[in-house]
Order: C-alpha cells, then sequence, then structure tokens
C-alpha cells in the first residue's frame, strides 16, 4: 500500500467521520452520557486517522524533528486504539442498560487490559518492545506489538457478550448494530495484522461509527423515547414481517390501572415515572423472543412470536410476582397495577382481529378486576 493510498484512506475516514459528527448536531437528539462517548469515539478516530496518515509521511524522513514526530504519531495511534476500543465496550453497555452505575461495574472488569497497553506504550519510549524507529527514522514492529491487536478484539468481543448478556435478562430491547460495527473493523484489522505497511483500522472504525449512527436513527423511528420499549410504529414492522414469514403469534396487553389518578394525585412527572417502572416490570418479565412495544399512553403489548401456552403463562406469572414486589416494597405512594388481556394469531391470521381480541380479553379483565374492587 503506497503512501498516497494510505493518505486517500485516511482523509476519506476523517471526512466520513465530520460529515458524521456534524449530522448528529443537525439533528435534535438527547445529550446524554452515551451521546457523548459515540462524540468522543469518533473525535479521538479521526485524530487517529490524521496521526495514522502523519506516522507514514514522516517514515523514513530525515530532518530536524521528524523522529521525535514519528515517536509522537505512532504512540498516539496506540494509545487511542486501546482508549477507542475500551470506550466501545462502554457504549455499548451504556445504551443497552442506560445506568452509568451499571457501566462503572463493567468498566472494573475491563479495564486491566487497557492500563496494561497504555502504561506499556510510555514503557515502550524507553525500552522498545511494542514498536522502535530506527536510526533511519524507520518504523518497525517489535514482538510485543501483537498484544495490542489481541487487546482492540478483546474489546469488542467483550461487547458482543455484554449484548448477549442483556439480550438473556431483558429481551431484544434496543437498537445497538454491534456486528455492523465490528464486521468492518474484524475484516480490516486482520488483514493489518497479516500484511506489514497496509493501512485500513482506522477508516473501518470511520465506517463502523456511521452504521452505529444509522442504528440510532433506527432508534429514534421505532423506540418510545420515555420508557425505552419499542412504539407502535415498530409494532407494524414486526407484526408485517411475522405475518409474511407464516409464523404463528402470542400477545399480551396490559393496561395500568388507575393511571388517571397518578397524574391527577402527584402530577405528571411522577405518572412518567410510574411509566417507566412499569417498562421495567414488563421488561424484566420476557421470554427470549418476546418483544415489549408501549402501543398508547398506559397500555402495553408483549408480542411472543412462535410463542406456546407457557411462554405466556411464564410471562404473566414474572410480572404478577414483580408487580407484587414493587407495590409491597416502594416507597411509592402509589401502586402498580396491569389489567391483562391474552390473544392468539395462528400463521397467516388476521392482524387487527389479533389485536382486538387482546384488546377485549383485557378490558373484560380490567371490569372483573374494578368489580372485585367494588365488593370489597
Amino acid at each position: 500500500m503506497n503512501l498516497q493510498s494510505i493518505i486517500i484512506t485516511d482523509l476519506m475516514g476523517v471526512l466520513i467521520l465530520g460529515v458524521l459528527v456534524m449530522s448528529s448536531y443537525l439533528v435534535i437528539q438527547r445529550r446524554q452520557l452515551s451521546d457523548r462517548l459515540f462524540t468522543a469515539m469518533c473525535s479521538l478516530t479521526a485524530l487517529s486517522c490524521i496521526a495514522d496518515m502523519l506516522s507514514f509521511m514522516v517514515d523514513g524522513q530525515e530532518y530536524k524533528g521528524a523522529s521525535l514526530s514519528a515517536w509522537f504519531f505512532d504512540s498516539f495511534t496506540y494509545c487511542t486504539n486501546i482508549i477507542v476500543s475500551t470506550m466501545w465496550a462502554l457504549y455499548v453497555d451504556l445504551r443497552l442498560y442506560r445506568s452509568r452505575r451499571h457501566m462503572k461495574k463493567t468498566l472494573k472488569w475491563l479495564c486491566l487490559p487497557a492500563v496494561i497497553g497504555l502504561v506499556g506504550i510510555v514503557v515502550n519510549l524507553k525500552w522498545h518492545f511494542v514498536f522502535d524507529i530506527d536510526s533511519d527514522n524507520v518504523y518497525h514492529r517489535m514482538p510485543v506489538s501483537s498484544f495490542y491487536f489481541f487487546v482492540t478484539y478483546f474489546y469488542l468481543i467483550s461487547s458482543i457478550f455484554i449484548r448477549r448478556r442483556h439480550r438473556r435478562k431483558y429481551g431484544k430491547t434496543g437498537f445497538v448494530p454491534v456486528w455492523l460495527f465490528l464486521t468492518p473493523i474484524i475484516f480490516c484489522t486482520t488483514a493489518q495484522f497479516l500484511v506489514y505497511g497496509i493501512s485500513l483500522a482506522w477508516c473501518s472504525v470511520a465506517i463502523g461509527l456511521v452504521s452505529v449512527h444509522m442504528g440510532l436513527q433506527n432508534e429514534l423511528s421505532y423506540l418510545d423515547p420515555l420508557t425505552r420499549l419499542y412504539n407502535r410504529n415498530y409494532l407494524t414492522h414486526v407484526m408485517d414481517i411475522l405475518y409474511y414469514s407464516h409464523m404463528s403469534i402470542r400477545g399480551i396487553m396490559l393496561d395500568m390501572d388507575h393511571f388517571k389518578s397518578i397524574n391527577d394525585n402527584y402530577g405528571h412527572n411522577e405518572g412518567d415515572a410510574a411509566l417507566i417502572e412499569a417498562a421495567k416490570i414488563i421488561t424484566s418479565s420476557l421470554t427470549e423472543n418476546a418483544i415489549p412495544i408501549r402501543y398508547a399512553g398506559d397500555e402495553f403489548l408483549i408480542i411472543v412470536p412462535s410463542g406456546t401456552e407457557s411462554d405466556i403463562s411464564s410471562i404473566i406469572e414474572s410480572i404478577r410476582k414483580d408487580e407484587k414486589e414493587f407495590n409491597e416494597n416502594n416507597r411509592k405512594p402509589y401502586k402498580l397495577l396491569f389489567s391483562l388481556g391474552e390473544s392468539y394469531m395462528k400463521a397467516g391470521g388476521d392482524k387487527e382481529q389479533f389485536l382486538k381480541e387482546m384488546d377485549d380479553n383485557m378490558y373484560n379483565n380490567k371490569r372483573a378486576r374494578h368489580s372485585a374492587e367494588a365488593a370489597t
């Protein structure tokens, strides 16, 4: 790979990331910690593309300060490689769990390879066991440089395990396109590791970050911003997919009892907090294939493709258990209670009838519960 090709590749990475950062600012988005992490990854990757390009430009050059520049640019790219990889794993954790506390716990078991790697680059300035710049100002990989490729793979693979662990616990509840990010990076870094002299890694990170940005736009379209469950747009989308895939569907509709009184007595902020707590109860009850949806207001759906009666019973049992625990142990001035209705649609069935049957069964359950309350 000649110098001209390297310059074009890295400049393309910078251009992609520049457009991406500007796009994220032009679109109104929540400025949460996850957004700042994403922007930081874009900025560091752009700087690394520039440093990578400059390191190749000064390689073998003999002018005053050339050797110092080479050491600086190469050390910088090694360090940012570790930092961006670590930030990616933390970003996935934060996007999925939406908890700084959980992210800090994850960081505790993730940080050791990063710390070792960063310390190694500092020590390398004296002992040159990671890379070396010879008397002709030419860069050479040293044996320990392989460790830094493996550190990158460690954090990329860690993001997969973080996502799988979240999905086992909560089901599929977010758009975090892990594989779209990882695929170009794994392919290009492996090529760079095996073929000395090519530079593809940082441009591949830029492409991966674009994929993540596209996933975030899907999130804005398909996720409810308050509860972080899927919204009605996604319900339409997934019902069409399941219908044309000739899959049977079981579903549960949930309606929060006495939700209006929470808003009237304690304010809409507390009402929003109650909806968030309700969403947590729903997500914690899900089986592996279940899809949680905020249908409208205080109504929720759980769609279970190819679900069994046992799946539905398990979900309802878990909801009732968590509902009871919340009402017995929380310090809120209200209780969370759900009326539930089930329905089943065979492959190729009527989607509207499926939703109507759920709705009717839910209201029958609500009327029976209210009648029982009035009688006591």
